[in-house]
């Protein structure tokens, strides 16, 4: 098949990586993809090159991208492809499909709804997606059953396919100090990281007055932020407040996260409102331990008993340390090993790429 994936944006977030990884998997099973996106094409230009996968921006103009309806409409009218997937919600997008694939297409949401629309406005993007789309797939239950509650009309239409992840090889000691060494990270002490943009939502604040907790009793231990965004300058001064600055290490936007998760030996993650986060499960992807708060979202249907994690369902600052200093304190693997063989099952890229190509060949 040929198939076109619209993007709103090709930046080096989750949502745009697990999409990456998907039509690489499509790519494997012999199908083309290419890449529209609804802005100029972003920082993954390079990765899309790289696994050959062409890409075209747009300019997108006024509120919702209306502006940008007609040049949408156009572009969509000289393409030929056997099928569509659509990453993402956008309504202007939606409203511009006619004609093409019909029958063959898949809208994929990666995104919760609660707290960042009006329940209405959620109904009317899915009402229009339910005629244009043959299915919609969501990351996790938790997401798929807002969406159900708000529009009970896609019901029938709606499947939970999990972000698919490759699984790395196991981390050497030697492969962890020279990620360490290029990452200008100190090489024997314990490192607590974690990963994302920073935004209010992923409460990296959390993140840091753990940290603090956790300095006063080990010394001994830096914390690894990978990642930019709106809040580093206030984060920057929470650290100063805390007197921590010296055990924050601030390594910026990484392209490939491959040097952060082997230099890390506990991830801590924090989030107020995620449909199903992608850093925790990387981190359980290379065998690292995840001690995680999330108030909303589908992260325990990963780590969905102690087996697999520590997950808090509120910013329990002295027990994410607890749980923290308990883990760079033990030398037990077993976490490790259990959590990585989950992901190997749940999100093995070959199952979703096939599950996915069912979808947008019509087997359902």
């Amino acid at each position: 098949m040929r198939i076109l994936n619209i993007i709103q944006c090709t930046n080096l977030g989750g949502m745009e990586h697990a999409s990456l990884r998907l039509m690489k998997g499509l790519q494997q099973l012999g199908h083309g993809c290419r890449v529209l996106s609804l802005n100029p094409i972003g920082e993954m230009r390079s990765l899309l090159a790289e696994a050959d996968i062409p890409a075209e921006g747009m300019v997108y103009s006024g509120i919702g991208g209306w502006q940008s309806y007609k040049m949408l409409s156009h572009k969509l009218a000289g393409i030929r492809i056997d099928g569509l997937l659509m990453t993402g919600h956008n309504l202007m997008a939606i409203a511009a499909l006619r004609n093409i694939a019909n029958g063959h297409r898949l809208l994929a949401m990666h995104y919760h709804h609660m707290g960042v629309k009006p329940d209405w406005q959620w109904r009317l993007i899915y009402e229009a997606a339910r005629r244009k789309f043959n299915i919609i797939t969501f990351p996790s239950d938790f997401v798929r059953n807002e969406a159900i509650k708000i529009c009970p009309a896609i019901v029938k239409m709606s499947y939970t396919v999990r972000n698919p992840l490759p699984i790395p090889e196991a981390i050497t000691h030697e492969q962890r100090q020279q990620a360490r060494t290029a990452l200008g990270i100190p090489a024997n002490v314990k490192v607590v990281g974690n990963a994302g943009w920073l935004i209010e939502r992923k409460r990296f604040d959390i993140f840091l007055r753990v940290a603090k907790e956790i300095i006063i009793a080990e010394r001994d231990v830096f914390f690894a932020i990978a990642g930019d965004g709106v809040e580093r300058k206030p984060l920057e001064q929470l650290a100063d407040d805390l007197g921590i600055s010296q055990h924050i290490l601030w390594l910026g936007w990484q392209k490939d996260l491959s040097s952060f998760y082997k230099s890390i030996d506990v991830l801590l993650f924090n989030s107020d409102w995620d449909a199903f986060p992608t850093t925790p499960q990387e981190a359980m992807s290379w065998g690292v331990p995840v001690v995680a708060s999330n108030l909303h979202g589908g992260l325990d249907e990963v780590i969905s008993s102690s087996k697999y994690g520590f997950l808090f369902k509120n910013h329990d600052i002295k027990g994410l340390a607890d749980a923290v200093k308990f883990l760079i304190q033990s030398e037990d693997t077993e976490l490790g090993l259990n959590s990585r063989a989950l992901i190997q099952e749940m999100c093995d890229a070959t199952t979703i790429s096939k599950q996915v190509e069912s979808f947008l060949l019509g087997d359902r």
